[in-house]
């Protein structure tokens, strides 16, 4: 019996020993996946200017859901200096590295993007979503993302302009139209039940907007409609429209503040900081393990009136009491 237990307790300790064994070769594995490094590839059109706010809201809910640059993550920036054709080489560029998530911003870079990355997850900011995915819902494929919903409240803005100076009977939209499809035709047809004509001048990705202001400026328009696109967001043309604008005693409607903040007269439109935080929320949800058809391509849900009243005072304008009890904030 003695012989036997001797036996049994040598199993045991031989047992135990390739136990032990076997957690010396699993342990590097585990320690490896809670030390993983994610990749994120961003890709923007225009170079990135001298403040990034947008980048950082980004940064910062990235960094509330766990994922630290520096740490355990890892972003890689591509910036194609606002030509569209060189789009394609810079996102299977990311691809190659290879980042575990692309993300990209603006309609038409969003278009261009997805034409040639078929496998990578792509997390896209679009103004126009529908250029995109079917359903909102339940996108499909390798893309999501979050949409501000700027086309669809083109015709909300073309209303305020006019409220803002009911003199205005001439307006024209400043526009890349394959960056804006509809946004066109949607402020067209505002302007007629409002009394407005519609008529547009196409941004080119010129270094500055000397070209267009001066079309601008030779058809002598009542007021400027801005539709922003990542050309005219990119510095310095919010600074340059907001120049000429007060130079040419243009009124002008934006979609963000930014461009007010530059000397615009007004905006309407989504708030930055709650759409590229909801943006990072997408990217990390991918990077926990999420597919992108499955998550909904979340909408905006935070708009701001926002009124430039020293501009207003410079084009002698004296702002409605019915938009200022509604605006969210006035520039003094």
């Amino acid at each position: 019996m003695k012989a036997i237990n001797c036996r049994l307790a040598a199993m045991w300790l031989a047992f135990m020993w390739l136990v032990f064994l076997a957690s010396l070769l699993i342990l590097p594995g585990s320690l490896q996946a809670q030390k993983a490094v994610f990749r994120i590839g961003w890709l923007e059109v225009c170079d990135a200017g001298p403040r990034r706010p947008h980048f950082d809201f980004f940064r910062a809910r990235l960094q509330d859901r766990g994922y630290v640059e520096g740490k355990n993550l890892i972003i890689e920036q591509r910036f194609a200096s606002c030509h569209y054709d060189r789009m394609p080489g810079l996102a299977e560029e990311l691809v190659r590295i290879p980042v575990d998530v692309l993300f990209t911003i603006g309609t038409r870079a969003t278009r261009i993007v997805a034409q040639h990355v078929k496998k990578t997850p792509i997390v896209a900011y679009s103004c126009d979503p529908f250029e995109h995915v079917a359903r909102l819902a339940h996108p499909g494929g390798n893309l999501t993302g979050v949409t501000c919903m700027t086309t669809e409240l083109m015709p909300k803005r073309v209303e305020l302009l006019k409220e803002l100076v009911p003199s205005v009977s001439r307006v024209t939209l400043l526009q890349d139209p394959e960056a804006a499809t509809n946004a066109f035709e949607l402020s067209k047809a505002a302007g007629r039940r409002v009394g407005v004509e519609v008529q547009a001048t196409q941004v080119s990705a010129d270094d500055d907007l000397g070209r267009e202001l001066a079309a601008v400026a030779k058809q002598r328009p009542d007021a400027l409609l801005v539709y922003p696109d990542m050309v005219l967001s990119a510095h310095p043309r919010p600074q340059q429209l907001g120049d000429f604008a007060i130079s040419a005693r243009l009124p002008t409607m934006h979609a963000f503040r930014f461009y007010v903040d530059a000397g615009g007269l007004m905006s309407y439109g989504a708030t930055l900081a709650e759409v590229y935080a909801a943006a990072a929320e997408q990217v990390a949800k991918i990077l926990g393990g999420a597919q992108p058809g499955d998550l909904p391509l979340r909408q905006a849900t935070r708009f701001e009136l926002v009124i430039n009243n020293r501009t207003a005072k410079i084009l002698g304008i004296k702002i409605p009491q019915s938009l200022l009890a509604r605006a969210d904030d006035v520039i003094e």
